[in-house]
Formats: C-alpha cells, sequence, structure tokens
C-alpha cells in the first residue's frame, strides 16, 4: 500500500469517526461506554504491597513514577481510569503486566 493511500485511509477513518462522535453528541446514536470506578488510596497501597516490597521496586517492575504512586497513595491524586484499570490487571495478574512490558514493542 502506498503512502498516499494509508494517508487516504487514516483520512478516512478519522473523518468516520468524528461523524460518529457528533451523531453521538446530537444524542441520535448510542456508543458503549464502560465506567471505571476510583480507587481508594488505601486500595493503591494494598496493591503496590501486594505486588513488591518497595515503592521503587514496584517502580522498577512496572514502569509507574515513584512520585506517582506516593501522591495516588496519600489521596493527594487519584489514578485517571486506564491506569485503575493497571492497577487492578497488577493486583489480579502482576505476571502479565512484567511480560506485556518485556516485550520489545520495537521488532517487526
Amino acid at each position: 500500500m502506498t503512502k498516499a493511500a494509508k494517508d487516504s485511509d487514516f483520512g478516512a477513518a478519522l473523518v468516520e469517526g468524528l461523524q460518529e462522535v457528533a451523531a453521538w453528541k446530537r444524542g441520535e446514536i448510542a456508543l458503549p461506554v464502560r465506567n471505571v470506578p476510583s480507587m481508594t488510596a488505601d486500595r493503591v497501597k494494598a496493591i503496590r504491597k501486594g505486588a513488591a516490597k518497595s515503592s521503587r521496586e514496584f517502580s522498577e517492575r512496572f514502569g509507574i513514577p515513584i512520585r506517582t504512586l506516593e501522591g495516588w497513595e496519600q489521596g493527594r491524586r487519584q489514578p485517571d481510569p486506564a491506569a485503575s484499570i493497571l492497577l487492578r490487571v497488577i493486583e489480579q495478574n502482576p505476571k502479565a503486566v512484567e511480560d506485556a512490558l518485556a516485550v520489545d514493542v520495537n521488532r517487526p
């Protein structure tokens, strides 16, 4: 596929997506939505303690900056929905996250 064709496909998909959003805003269609409940500071701390001996180890294993983790654990900030989902996966299956992080994303 040529670059022009790829750009054209991307442009068409982008326009289609924007039209779908506009229709949703007008109430013409319903889009699937999943609400992710917020996570308490105590739960973040429990997940971290269950997966690692220290904040530093948790940070190194899962790529979450220590300051971010501390902010969540101290209740100064709350994890956004994507981070909450990541924490839930770490809670249920930390090896899955480690395996995903070990994959070389630049390989063909």
